[in-house]
């Protein structure tokens, strides 16, 4: 999967919309922050309780890329086996991660490849209209830089 805009913009629009969940820990100021899956998770448990309640709890772990990384991992696994089972797609078409990356050196494009992802997610979850309306309260530049990101994620299984 390759950004068709620039990572620092898809950035800004993932800090943005991830900042209009409210059940997080806190709020992000940057994306380096979700390299440890704990808000992701949350975003995920809120996006549906049900499916991601395996998540909690999930453990800080700002020091330990171990920890950061069998956090990604259940993450991912979580994340993947809902596009399979809920969303019915082949996994093979879902875009692949590097976790370890993620977790020893806070990869950027990996990371935004994560949180594409979960915002595709998120609009074809049973509370679609509402993150998509989510999405519709972003600035013009972060709409734009999401729905390219959607579109990048969803164009890889159709």
């Amino acid at each position: 999967m390759s950004f068709s805009i620039s990572e620092a913009a898809m950035s800004d629009a993932f800090v943005e919309w991830i900042n209009t969940f409210e059940h997080k820990s806190h709020d992000v100021d940057s994306l380096v922050e979700l390299t440890d899956g704990v808000i992701l998770s949350q975003v995920l448990q809120e996006i549906d309780p049900t499916w991601f309640k395996a998540l909690s709890p999930v453990t800080e772990t700002s020091d330990n890329w171990m920890l950061r990384f069998n956090n990604l991992k259940k993450l991912h696994k979580l994340i993947v086996r809902y596009y399979e089972e809920i969303l019915g797609q082949d996994i093979e078409s879902i875009p692949s991660v590097n976790l370890n990356a993620i977790a020893k050196d806070a990869d950027s494009k990996d990371l935004l490849r994560l949180c594409q992802l979960v915002v595709a997610l998120a609009v074809q979850s049973d509370n679609n209209n509402m993150y998509i309306e989510l999405i519709q309260s972003l600035t013009q530049k972060s709409q734009h830089a999401l729905m390219v990101s959607i579109e990048e994620v969803t164009s890889s299984y159709t």
